[in-house]
């Protein structure tokens, strides 16, 4: 038996001491955790999802056991960090706030030595979100093949978890990058590569951007993903048109 966070009275949750430890699947891997990060999406699948799951989603551990379907060169003892689908009323144990966490195998990650579990734990679903966001949705040029004339990528939110991957993997694709956060973390913004940045909250900071981008701005992620970011993303992008994926679902009609 194991102890992990089940969802008891929907929304709540509940520590529960005496969990079985989550069977292995054959495209799984089973692993011991030692860090756990939070994500809005936990919060909100306790509010849509049925009592008797577990919650949680990304994390870092130890490989405690490797399904007989795996491929990956991932092996018993190895750090991993990733994640797996919290709230899961078909896989109810397969949440990550617990002890043991079962995930499927492939897009599980073998830690670096330079990062920590708690660092580690901090990347799952926020790579997902980015890698989904830049290059399917966007369709953007890859680390590994950078666009060869930059093109300019404004990321709302530089400043946010995603948006702090966001701009590193924009960067490495060759792309110019704008982005807004508050003014006590522009430098760290700047730090991590963004060419420009603005105040969310100043009124005139959208169409500076547009004016920026002299009215050519087709590129645009937004990591907040509430009718006011929609709002500010809507008054930067070019007159014209281009693509906007979001975090989250927007009210149409903004």
């Amino acid at each position: 038996m194991s102890k992990a966070i089940v969802l008891t009275s929907p929304p709540s949750a509940t520590l529960v001491p005496d969990r079985p430890i989550p069977p292995l699947r054959p495209d799984t891997i089973r692993v011991r955790v030692v860090s756990v990060a939070l994500n809005p999406t936990d919060w909100k699948s306790c509010r849509r999802s049925p009592a008797g799951v577990s919650v949680g989603c990304d994390y870092a551990g130890i490989v405690d056991e490797v399904g007989s379907a795996v491929t990956r060169p991932i092996r018993k003892g190895d750090r991993v960090c990733g994640s797996t689908v919290g709230c899961n009323p078909l896989h109810p144990e397969d949440g990550a706030f617990g002890e043991y966490v079962v995930a499927i195998a492939d897009p599980q990650i073998v830690i670096p030595e330079n990062l920590s579990f708690a660092e580690a734990a901090t990347l799952g679903t926020g790579l997902v979100t980015v890698g989904q966001a830049l290059y399917q949705s966007l369709k953007m040029a890859p680390p590994e093949d950078p666009i060869a004339t930059p093109e300019t990528v404004l990321i709302y939110g530089g400043s946010s978890a995603t948006g702090t991957l966001a701009i590193q993997y924009a960067k490495l694709s060759g792309y110019r990058v704008l982005t807004t956060c508050s003014p006590h973390s522009f430098a760290l913004v700047k730090g991590l590569g963004a060419d420009g940045v603005w105040d969310y909250r100043d009124a005139g900071a959208a169409e500076a951007i547009r004016e920026e981008t002299q009215d050519g701005l087709t590129l645009v992620l937004d990591t907040i993903s509430v009718e006011s970011s929609a709002a500010f993303c809507a008054k930067a992008i070019s007159s014209k048109g281009g693509d906007y994926p979001g975090v989250y679902g927007v009210r149409r009609g903004l």
